[in-house]
């Protein structure tokens, strides 16, 4: 009984983080038309790591004492997911539109079940199986919208998307031991030092950018804030219970939401495919939610 308490917790929690995650498409799509995006990304992902900070300092959690394989799985989650991935989704989204942006990183689901079932051996049920593929088929409903076309931009996020099994992987790793703020707070100091040399570097940075932070200062405060904080405790504290496969399954709902923030913020009026497409995600994520499974993964997979 206490297993499946904690498990809705831990469902909740990951629930919770894909209705937040609804949005980042959506925003951050917007923002690569005001700002230079690796200077957007630099400040966002500052704000989230001074945040992480303030919280561990509050939980005098600060200095934690860590073993290096724990370190190694730190390094693992900040490199794929904190780097390497966002550099392909913020380069890629620029070309695209936010629904497609939402819709495309639904490409996690096909390589983490890729990932877990073939290369980790994590079980996976018949019955995730079916909801799973309920999730993608809702998105490919969805992103089809009455014909299929891929630019650049759309394979950039695709190929952004392939870093995140392994650092969800490392992430849920390096959980058993570090607390969810010391590790995001390592991942987004990292991040905000490398998105702001390359801002510096590449992108055209000057005083009139810092001027659009004061204008449009929501939409940094949504992805260093919401997105960066809130959202990825919210995801870690569900991954530290749910199998990696159930909650990435979860989490990859989130376009239901992001067709809610682009009708709401964007006053675009969803199509036949999209609203068929969400129904279809809707159901896949109901025969998920209901079905419990495994906790771990086996112990030795790197």
């Amino acid at each position: 009984m206490q297993s499946h308490q904690h498990e809705r917790r831990a469902v909740s929690f990951v629930l919770t983080s894909s209705m937040i995650e609804g949005g980042f498409p959506i925003f951050i799509n917007q923002a690569s038309k005001i700002f230079p995006m690796m200077f957007f990304a630099g400040i966002s992902t500052f704000i989230g790591a001074i945040l992480h900070i303030g919280l561990l300092i509050t939980r005098q959690r600060l200095r934690q004492h860590l073993p290096w394989r724990t370190w190694g799985f730190i390094t693992g989650v900040t490199v794929c997911n904190s780097v390497l991935a966002l550099l392909f989704i913020f380069a890629g989204t620029r070309y695209t539109s936010g629904i497609n942006t939402a819709l495309l990183l639904q490409s996690e689901m096909l390589f983490s079940f890729l990932f877990f079932r073939v290369l980790v051996g994590e079980h996976i049920s018949r019955r995730q199986i079916i909801g799973a593929l309920g999730v993608l088929t809702g998105t490919l409903i969805v992103l089809y919208n009455g014909s299929f076309q891929l630019n650049s931009g759309d394979i950039l996020i695709v190929l952004g998307t392939m870093f995140y099994p392994v650092g969800n992987m490392c992430a849920k790793k390096a959980l058993e031991v570090a607390s969810s703020s010391y590790v995001l707070a390592i991942r987004h100091i990292v991040g905000g030092a490398v998105f702001s040399t390359l801002a510096f570097l590449y992108d055209d940075v000057t005083r009139e950018t810092f001027m659009l932070l004061k204008e449009h200062v929501l939409l940094v405060v949504f992805y260093g804030v919401m997105v960066l904080v809130i959202s990825k405790l919210c995801w870690y504290e569900g991954l530290k219970t749910l199998a990696l496969a159930k909650a990435v399954s979860i989490v990859l709902a989130y376009p239901v939401f992001s067709m809610i923030f682009a009708m709401v913020f964007l006053r675009e009026i969803p199509t036949v495919y999209q609203v068929l497409g969400m129904c279809v995600t809707i159901i896949g994520l109901f025969v998920l939610v209901r079905r419990s499974s495994p906790s771990t993964l086996p112990v030795d997979i790197v």
